[in-house]
């Protein structure tokens, strides 16, 4: 697979070394998208942005993580929402909250199992599948009981898990909306050990692509795992709110068109079968975790070789 030499791009005047742009373009033009990839999200970006080497693993190879523990209670959480928020579109009504417990338990809490491939195939916290299960049961109906004791009765949906699609060059940005409501808001609930007071950085460009698709306030809900649940909405803190904003969404969506450079670049000078950049080792120092921690291709991954956890040297 051919290769393109940075001497290509340089040019030499008077002592002075310039950028030649037609070269950066031609070379641009002469990049290839990976086919498998039919369009990117917040999610794949975010990805990328972390470690090329785990977006290779994962969207270009098709190898999936093991979902850890606290993904399972929040989708367990998210079902029973949904189960919710359908009928009230209709209704006006929240469901009885010993309903929804039901549900949770009966449906929700099985279904998020059998997606992640059955108990056996999670990344618990617990020391084994049967207490991590039992931790999923525990954690996600006591979130949903303090959600639907304190927030549902303010929000009337008229949508849930709406697909929207931006179109960009040359796949669109596609993501799902959690919850849009009646006084044009789209609302995604966060959870986590912690409630968050503020709009992660995380978090960021999701909201923009939310407010982008929209025109609306997306707004966060965080809501903790602890033994009494802490909410934080936009009642509690205006910090939870993306807005729309026109020059944040052409920023936004112009650095998701340099990942989508970096992407082809990357597809066309390596192809799927040659390591990417390995940046999940050098993290941003802000981070109190390495993105390597809990990277399921840690131990076939060159940035381990020879290391605990990595591939022998």
């Amino acid at each position: 697979m051919s290769t393109v030499s940075l001497n290509e791009f340089l040019v030499v005047r008077d002592g002075q070394i310039s950028v030649q742009p037609q070269a950066v373009q031609d070379a641009r033009l002469s990049l290839q998208w990976p086919a498998r990839i039919k369009h990117l999200s917040a999610s794949s970006i975010g990805m990328f942005r972390r470690c090329p080497e785990q977006f290779r693993h994962r969207y270009l190879l098709g190898q999936k993580e093991r979902p850890g523990e606290s993904l399972l209670v929040g989708s367990a959480f998210h079902e029973a929402l949904e189960h919710n928020y359908k009928q009230k579109i209709q209704s006006h009504e929240d469901r009885p909250l010993d309903e929804l417990v039901q549900f949770l338990q009966d449906a929700g809490v099985p279904k998020v199992l059998e997606e992640a491939g059955g108990a056996e195939e999670v990344a618990w916290d617990a020391a084994t599948a049967d207490e991590g299960v039992a931790v999923l049961r525990a954690d996600s109906e006591r979130i949903l009981s303090a959600y639907r004791k304190k927030v549902t009765e303010r929000i009337q949906p008229i949508g849930v898990e709406q697909k929207f699609s931006i179109p960009a060059e040359p796949v669109p940005i596609i993501g799902y909306l959690d919850t849009v409501t009646s006084d044009e808001r789209v609302i995604d609930t966060k959870t986590g050990k912690q409630a968050s007071t503020k709009v992660k950085p995380s978090w960021q460009l999701q909201g923009v692509l939310y407010a982008t698709a929209t025109g609306w306030d997306a707004e966060y809900h965080s809501i903790s795992r602890a033994a009494r649940p802490r909410i934080v909405t936009a009642v509690e803190s205006a910090d939870m709110i993306v807005r729309p904003d026109e020059g944040q969404m052409r920023n936004v969506l112009s650095t998701a068109a340099q990942i989508v450079d970096m992407i082809a670049y990357l597809y066309t000078t390596r192809g799927p079968d040659q390591p990417w950049p390995t940046l999940g080792r050098f993290a941003d120092w802000s981070m109190s975790f390495l993105p390597c921690t809990n990277c399921v291709w840690k131990k076939v991954c060159v940035a381990w070789s020879g290391e605990p956890g990595g591939p022998p040297s």
